[in-house]
């Protein structure tokens, strides 16, 4: 026996009992049916796009933003680039991650002294 078909059984049976011991949700059912399930999918992702972005502007944006400031302070090379820019040059993206260029010319200037004796 496949496994997907009875995957594909357990869940169709599992969704008509719903819709049979919950007949409020046959009207979602039927405009889910209507739509096809794909746009339905898409009306979600909208959704929660939307909601998302809301909420990192108006919570976390402001709670990370005196972060960014004292970085932009403490870290000579640190800056957020463009989308144009990555797509251009994608090497860039190592001056969003905070110290690691001042890491990377520290570790190609300083030489470490080897003492043989």
């Amino acid at each position: 026996m496949n496994i997907k078909k009875w995957i594909w059984k357990i869940t169709t049976l599992s969704v008509t009992c719903v819709l049979l011991l919950n007949p409020e949700l046959l009207s979602f059912a039927l405009f889910a049916d209507a739509v096809g399930l794909d746009v339905f999918l898409l009306l979600l992702e909208v959704q929660i796009v939307a909601v998302s972005g809301y909420y990192f502007h108006n919570w976390f944006k402001p709670i990370l933003m005196p972060f960014y400031k004292f970085l932009l302070k403490v870290d000579p090379y640190f800056f957020i680039p463009t989308k144009d820019s990555i797509g251009k040059y994608p090497v860039i993206l190592c001056h969003a991650v905070p110290f690691l260029m001042l890491f990377i010319i520290g570790v190609t200037v300083a030489k470490p002294v080897i003492d043989m004796t």
